[in-house]
């Protein structure tokens, strides 16, 4: 079969022998618009026409054949193929493509360039489209190589079905693109917190985690007791694909509930560094550090209060939250807190002088549509090991501004001057405490609608059981669509650091990222920067909020 590669569509038109078949069950679905089948799986009933395409963002390896003939490679790409970058402007929730699975396959394809002239003389083919391949992965692009992957199962996560899904749908991909990977299986709690803490960090590119979102914030603070933290940090990418019944790691930067599709985009994405949330301890010194969230009311007693119910799955979650929210309970506490974004329309504004500069600096965003001049002229890219704009973090970068005051009196008789006592009115009446630094929080609960990788802040969201119970209700069944932010019992703000004692009548439960944690004073403060993770398109997932007022 013969390829031609397009860079206006950024991609290879194909022609001769059909690629790519459709059948009956597949051709009702919107979303595939072009599915390759296996002949040893399938069977054919009608074949598209012979012009088909296959984008650059599904082509997962390519290797020159030993025919010896000129130009002609093996490609290895998955499949069903869609348009990876839209160029739509219309703002779409990503529920219905995060769900898509995804399949590996292979063929061998003869290319030629579109319009042949003098800058393609002298170019290896299969280089060349592996570059295009991956535009984003410095481990190709200047060492030739794939990632190498140390993959963490925790078989207990969710339903239990973690490594079962691994392998029938991560372990193909990775295998397929050619990546080296070393997998453990996590034996007990705290077992990845003791790898990640030991884990010569020069052996591997990537950490995945497969599993829910418990393994990543053991690994995050494995790596927090390394004596080498900084260069780990620095390092070493922290990733999931869904493994359990939160997943809100995969979600979040990703793009993925389905974990086929989260191991093409820890291939496809960009290395970037994201903010974290350090947590001090009334009770000791101990610090934990925080990717998701942090919650203490109706969220924390629905959540660590029904583990007994995880062999269900995510719904756990939902009747927990529904139980508490009809049974009107409050959980009053002393709250806090360093503003930067007061109420809703200062975290407005915030976001869109945000997401502005972010899309002026994100390459993928201003070069979707530019592979010539992105790849081909790439010497820029090959020589300069930073292209992705990832810093080298110091231990400077890891100290906290406010442990000491908070260590001196736990009350707010010392807080520094810049630092505001939230409404008693609201606290007295709090239902729901929420903070936390991403978007999503389970696969179709999109709680922080407004929350940034690095914009250095954490994203508050407060419900005053004041509220009537129409608003109430309005909110959690918002939820999925993030627009709760807008009720009037909802407070929506953004915060540098916050203080919270707990005073319930009873002990309840507080949790951070999903993990328990004491029933007692505790105090939160962003980390910019910290996490070196994988962000589909350089960003968080589309959340809708932009297009919300």
């Amino acid at each position: 079969m013969k390829a031609t590669i397009d860079i206006k569509r950024n991609g290879l038109s194909l022609s001769g022998q059909p690629l790519i078949l459709t059948t009956s069950s597949q051709s009702n679905n919107p979303l595939a618009c072009c599915l390759p089948i296996s002949t040893n799986t399938s069977s054919f009933n009608e074949s598209i026409p012979n012009n088909t395409f296959l984008p650059f963002s599904n082509i997962i390896w390519v290797e020159e054949t030993s025919s010896g003939k000129p130009n002609e490679v093996e490609i290895t790409y998955v499949y069903p193929i869609f348009n990876e970058f839209s160029t739509k402007k219309e703002t779409v929730l990503p529920y219905n493509e995060a769900r898509r699975n995804i399949y590996t396959a292979s063929q061998i394809l003869t290319v030629e360039f579109e319009n042949t002239t003098n800058e393609y003389n002298n170019i290896n083919i299969s280089d060349l489209l592996m570059n295009y391949a991956y535009i984003h992965s410095q481990y190709y692009l200047n060492n030739k190589r794939q990632q190498s992957i140390f993959v963490l199962i925790n078989p207990n996560s969710g339903k239990g079905l973690a490594n079962k899904i691994f392998n029938e749908q991560v372990k193909p991909i990775l295998l397929s693109a050619h990546c080296n990977i070393h997998i453990q299986m996590t034996e007990y709690k705290g077992h990845a917190i003791d790898l990640a803490r030991t884990i010569n960090i020069n052996d591997y590119d990537t950490i995945l985690c497969a599993s829910g979102d418990g393994i990543p914030y053991e690994v995050i603070n494995g790596f927090y007791q390394r004596d080498d933290k900084a260069e780990a940090f620095s390092k070493i990418n922290i990733v999931q694909t869904p493994g359990g019944s939160g997943n809100a790691m995969s979600l979040s930067c990703l793009g993925a509930t389905s974990a086929s599709l989260a191991a093409l985009r820890i291939l496809k994405g960009k290395p970037s560094q994201c903010d974290l949330m350090a947590v001090s301890k009334d009770s000791s010194d101990e610090v934990i550090l925080s990717f998701l969230s942090q919650t203490y009311g109706a969220i924390a007693q629905a959540d660590i209060g029904t583990e007994w119910m995880r062999s269900i799955g995510g719904i756990r979650f939902d009747l927990g939250v529904a139980y508490e929210v009809f049974s009107g309970h409050k959980y009053p506490c002393d709250l806090a807190v360093k503003w930067k974004c007061k109420n809703k329309e200062d975290v407005v504004n915030h976001f869109e002088r945000e997401t502005k500069e972010s899309n002026k600096n994100n390459v993928l965003k201003c070069n979707k549509n530019n592979y010539k001049d992105t790849i081909i002229k790439s010497s820029s890219i090959e020589n300069n090991e930073n292209f992705n704009n990832l810093i080298e973090l110091s231990e400077k970068n890891l100290q906290l501004k406010y442990q000491t005051n908070f260590k001196q009196s736990k009350d707010f008789s010392t807080l520094p001057e810049d630092w505001d006592i939230y409404d008693k009115g609201k606290t007295n009446n709090m239902r729901i405490f929420y903070a936390g630094k991403m978007p999503y929080i389970a696969a179709t609960t999109n709680f922080f609608p407004a929350a940034l990788p690095s914009d250095g802040t954490i994203d508050l969201v407060v419900f005053d059981a004041r509220g009537s119970f129409i608003s109430t209700a309005n909110a959690l069944l918002s939820l999925e669509k993030g627009t709760h932010v807008w009720e009037d019992c909802v407070d929506h703000g953004k915060v540098e650091a916050f203080r919270l004692i707990p005073k319930a009548d009873k002990e309840t439960f507080i949790s951070v990222d999903g993990e328990w944690f004491p029933y007692e004073a505790f105090q939160v403060e962003v980390l910019s920067k910290i996490l070196r993770t994988i962000l589909w398109e350089g960003d968080y997932t589309e959340t809708g909020f932009s297009a919300q007022r």
